[in-house]
């Protein structure tokens, strides 16, 4: 899913953007800063922005990353330099908008941001991504305010940046960037800043962050698909969800606590009936572990490759299994885990590792824990055959936030992770067998 905000300078569009994404678990993208980081390196090579010659000269030299610290804080480096504060000095916002006019340089950084975005769950943020990079974006948001708002916030943000500049910052001037960045935005030849037609126009004058983003987060499409990229894993998945419904009255509770975005899907784990039931309950997309052997198979090997199977050797390194898991997470993807490493045998709840908690520090995603009823009957771990019939049952619980652990020492936030997902269990089992009633915990 692409979700694209766009709107001026001073709309409060970065924040905004960082917090959506991390309400859903989605990537955030941060154009202006590709753009601010080519205007660097063309400051730093004494060359004017303006020059569009000399620009396009330079351009095949731009090397740029984004690294994420020990912090979890986003860092843009140029040719190694880490440029995150330079960046943000009030001569790069100029100098970026001169650039942004030339038609060799936004078809380079067009190109960055598709490539990104077709392969993530991701906000990106920007002047042009609801109108030419992303035209047909899951959801788009235009932000406005008025000019004199827009230019107060910018003053306070750059004091509070750059206390040292109290003396030479000046309000009025400010003011007047702002009016002529918006004349020169809306007025450029060249992907100029307007309103998409089908985005949602949220006017921030006089609205706080979590109030733009509470009002974003309700803007999300409920109805749409999120099966659009393989028709097949669509069409299996109703196959094995109408198998389950009419052999087994397969009931799912709790889906209201479900969101999109990266995150990880633990459930307890009791039979092989387990990884079908729970992908077929999930509204979303999932990935899971296969064990390679299955991948050998003519036909089942490449059935369950479509269905998002990604095959673990038996002699793979728990090290290489995490990198597997973290990469997909990191891809805005959701992930199904059984954190009692095997199934039980006698149905009941098992100790959870500590490898969930440490996925979900890297990850930094949520949890979205489940309890399955049922399955245990169907097809205990005992029985080499399943039972075609019989009654399963699955609920979803509220999602427990990484955010909520990560100021603690490492071990401790691990430690408290791992406990808050086993008691999640025990609530949800408890919650089913006392009848299902009201809204699950």
């Amino acid at each position: 899913m692409i979700i694209v905000i766009d709107g001026p300078a001073g709309t409060g569009k970065s924040t905004v953007a960082q917090k959506v994404a991390q309400k859903l678990g989605f990537t955030f993208f941060d154009t202006g800063a590709m753009y601010r980081s080519i205007a660097w390196m063309l400051l730093q090579e004494k060359v004017d922005p303006a020059n569009r010659e000399e620009v396009c000269r330079l351009l095949p030299r731009f090397k740029y990353e984004i690294k994420i610290d020990e912090k979890s804080q986003r860092r843009y480096f140029v040719s190694g330099t880490d440029v995150t504060a330079a960046i943000r000095e009030p001569t790069m916002s100029s100098a970026a908008s001169k650039i942004a006019t030339i038609p060799e340089l936004r078809e380079m950084l067009v190109k960055i941001q598709r490539k990104f975005g077709h392969h993530c769950n991701a906000v990106f943020e920007g002047r042009d991504m609801g109108t030419v990079v992303f035209p047909d974006a899951d959801l788009k948001i235009f932000l406005t305010a008025k000019p004199e708002v827009r230019a107060r916030r910018r003053f306070e943000e750059l004091l509070k940046k750059f206390p040292d500049m109290n003396q030479t910052l000046d309000y009025g001037q400010i003011l007047k960037e702002i009016e002529e960045r918006d004349r020169n935005d809306s007025t450029r030849a060249i992907s100029p800043l307007k309103q998409a037609p089908d985005a949602h126009l949220i006017d921030t004058s006089d609205m706080n962050v979590d109030d733009v983003v509470d009002q974003i987060l309700g803007l999300l499409p409920q109805h749409k698909s999120y099966f659009r990229k393989k028709w097949l894993y669509g069409f299996s998945y109703w196959i094995a969800r109408i198998f389950f419904k009419v052999c087994f009255r397969l009931k799912i509770y709790g889906l209201e606590h479900f969101r999109p975005g990266a995150g990880i899907v633990a459930s307890n784990h009791a039979s092989l009936y387990d990884p079908p039931v729970l992908s077929v309950s999930c509204p979303e997309e999932v990935h899971f572990l296969a064990k390679d052997s299955l991948f050998e198979i003519p036909l089942l090997g490449r059935l369950i490759r479509v269905l998002n199977a990604h095959p673990v050797s038996r002699s793979a390194t728990d090290a290489s299994t995490f990198r597997d898991l973290i990469r997909l997470l990191r891809d805005g993807k959701k992930v199904i885990l059984f954190p009692e490493g095997t199934r039980s045998s006698d149905g009941g709840l098992r100790p959870l590792e500590r490898g969930l908690a440490f996925i979900v520090s890297k990850g930094r995603c949520p949890i979205f824990p489940a309890y399955i009823q049922g399955t245990f009957s169907a097809w205990p771990s005992s029985k080499k055959f399943p039972r075609l019939f019989g009654k399963i049952s699955v609920v979803f619980g509220t999602p427990i936030e990484w955010s909520d652990f990560e100021g603690l020492d490492k071990r401790e936030a691990e430690r408290q992770l791992t406990e808050k997902t086993a008691q999640s269990f025990k609530e949800l089992k408890d919650w089913l067998e006392r009848g299902a009633e009201g809204v699950p915990p």
